[in-house]
């Protein structure tokens, strides 16, 4: 399933606007995810990681974004859902057959 998140003209001021807080929300999800008990060390990892790389990527589109000399500027954005085998909680057999080492 696909659905279109953005697909307009806007004001710079506007798609920094809206980058940002579509960046912000992402970076709120891995702050909760390293704030749940459950989190694995691993796990705490990899969010720390990507909320470095997704502050970096926004500092990168708002400094590209005040440096040109435009007034408006074209955001595309679509999301691609895509249903995954719940491998995880599989029995060892189902795991084998999905092509997964099977848990012992």
């Amino acid at each position: 399933m696909k659905a279109v998140l953005l697909n307009g003209r806007y004001t710079t001021a506007e798609a920094e606007q809206l980058l940002t807080r579509l960046f912000r929300v992402k970076i709120d999800f891995h702050l909760a995810k390293i704030d749940t008990a459950v989190a694995s060390e691993e796990d705490i990892k990899h969010s720390e990681k990507r909320i470095r790389q997704l502050e970096e990527e926004l500092r990168g589109l708002t400094r590209e974004l005040r440096a040109g000399n435009y007034r408006h500027v074209a955001l595309h954005a679509s999301l691609s859902l895509d249903m995954c085998p719940d491998y995880h909680n599989a029995e060892p057999k189902e795991r084998s057959a999905m092509g997964k080492p099977a848990l012992l």
